[in-house]
């Protein structure tokens, strides 16, 4: 089972004045919102027609982008054969503050595995039961497949080199 460190007793003071958001109906009327220091995109709108207000006020999304690793890919859908270059495990936080529920209006953290593949909606604990998961995955890989595959390597090579069962 997996155990969580404690919570902190204080959170680290967010950069930058306070933001806000604002959405401008034609006729004038306006609904405003925070906009977190750590928000790509300012959702703001002007001259919105107010039929549209609640569909743009369901539309706010805040995220904030981190990168991935680049690997070398095979996928099915290239003709080609070889491999190309994607990110994984790219990540971001993301909030939708006036989503339909049962959709969280609080940040969670999205990760993408690979094109098209992703594990969503990661609270704080969720997030941290991946990365204990991602570790021990490393660990596995360092650990156990890596010296399985050097023995592997090192089995081939020498019937191989012995010419024992007919292989290059």
């Amino acid at each position: 089972m997996i155990s969580f460190p404690p919570a902190p007793a204080e959170f680290p003071e967010l950069p930058g004045p306070a933001r806000r958001w604002t959405l401008t109906a034609a006729d004038g009327r306006t609904l405003s919102g925070y906009l977190p220091p750590w928000a790509g995109d300012d959702p703001s709108e002007h001259h919105v027609p107010v039929e549209q207000l609640a569909d743009r006020l369901a539309d706010i999304h805040h995220s904030a982008r981190f990168p991935g690793q680049a690997v070398a890919v095979y996928t099915a859908a290239d003709p080609s054969g070889r491999p190309s270059e994607q990110q994984i495990l790219s990540c971001t936080i993301d909030c939708a503050p006036y989503a339909p529920l049962p959709d969280p209006r609080v940040p969670v953290a999205n990760v993408h595995l690979c094109e098209e593949s992703w594990i969503t909606d990661l609270d704080p604990d969720g997030l941290l039961r991946l990365a204990d998961l991602l570790r021990a995955q490393a660990d596995r890989l360092d650990r156990e497949i890596r010296p399985a595959l050097i023995s592997a390597r090192a089995d081939w090579a020498a019937r191989a080199r012995s010419g024992a069962d007919g292989s290059p």
